[in-house]
């Protein structure tokens, strides 16, 4: 069994059926849109056995709120109390021609960005992966603090740690997202960023590898760094390994790298936990890493095929289709 813990922000997402900038008289689908949560959800998707999944966080009571709850709460385990007076993030999202997206928020002084440590760390005590992203530090003093508190407690009970940086731009500076990155990193035993990412922050201008190599001395983990339909590389120190990922006609790319991340981490909760993976020989291990960004490239690649953040999520049964299929190929 491998329990799974994360926490953050979850908004009601206003998803436009049309392309073009945001129109008050157009079409729009409405979906949660949470990295943190979205990740849960996919890794339920993927039906691997023995997987639980639980999304701490906090909601206001509204009809966002309220429509989050009913969302989630039959997908994946949700401990997100509403309070009044408080008001759930909201976020639009547009897309544009040459497969781009604009997404605005509503999100400054949610209830979300009030979350303490105090009650994420119940949920904890049995948990044997912590999943968090670079989003929840960058809502407020308050939810950096519990984000900081939550990886040294993780550190201290020796439960391994996910991190993906999902740098937004919106939330905050590359000066002041680098500050806190940089005192996050040493806590991931999985550090996933894409490479644009990672010029954004860092700028030094390194491939994807070098990247991948340079931040492995930061973390001793493993870190993965995509690069969108070009793949990926994962480094764990002793191994550098590629995937060149999947050519596919962009549709949505919203959810792609929280796909990818409920691949790689599904495709080795198959055979072990996280804890269990970073523990096998160096033979062992990069095969179980050639296969995750495998998986997670397929997922990543499927999900910017479908609409929607989570519900363009493959099965695990679709990602091995997919790659019969690929095989089969001349």
């Amino acid at each position: 069994m491998v329990r799974f813990v994360t926490f953050g922000e979850t908004m009601a997402q206003y998803n436009a059926s049309y392309v073009g900038p945001y129109d008050g008289n157009g079409q729009y689908v409405l979906d949660c849109a949470g990295a943190e949560s979205n990740v849960a959800v996919d890794l339920l998707r993927l039906r691997v056995p023995d997987v639980i999944a639980l999304w701490v966080s906090r909601l206001g009571d509204d009809e966002a709120g309220h429509f989050i709850l009913n969302e989630l709460s039959d997908r994946i385990h949700v401990n997100a109390p509403t309070f009044g007076g408080q008001r759930t993030g909201v976020s639009y999202l547009n897309h544009l021609p040459g497969d781009k997206h604009v997404k605005n928020y509503r999100r400054e002084g949610s209830a979300a960005s009030l979350l303490t440590f105090d009650e994420i760390r119940p949920h904890l005590e049995n948990a044997d992966v912590l999943h968090v992203t670079g989003i929840t530090p960058a809502l407020s003093q308050t939810a950096r603090q519990t984000t900081l508190e939550a990886l040294r407690y993780a550190r201290e009970c020796g439960i391994p740690v996910s991190f993906d940086l999902n740098y937004r731009e919106q939330l905050w500076t590359p000066p002041e997202a680098r500050a806190v990155v940089d005192e996050m990193i040493p806590y991931a035993s999985l550090f996933k960023l894409g490479h644009d990412e990672a010029e954004a922050i860092w700028n030094k201008g390194y491939s994807a590898e070098q990247y991948a190599s340079n931040l492995h001395g930061v973390s001793g983990g493993v870190v993965v760094v995509t690069r969108g339909m070009d793949g990926a590389v994962a480094c764990d120190g002793e191994t550098l390994v590629e995937h060149l990922g999947y050519a596919i006609d962009v549709l949505d790319p919203v959810g792609a790298g929280d796909a990818f991340v409920a691949g790689f981490l599904g495709s080795i909760f198959e055979r072990n936990g996280l804890r269990e993976f970073l523990h096998l020989d160096r033979a062992e291990r990069k095969l179980e890493i050639q296969k995750a960004l495998e998986v997670g490239n397929v997922c990543g690649a499927l999900t910017c095929t479908r609409y929607g953040d989570t519900a363009a999520m493959p099965t695990m049964r679709e990602v091995r289709e997919f790659l019969d299929g690929q095989k089969a190929l001349p």
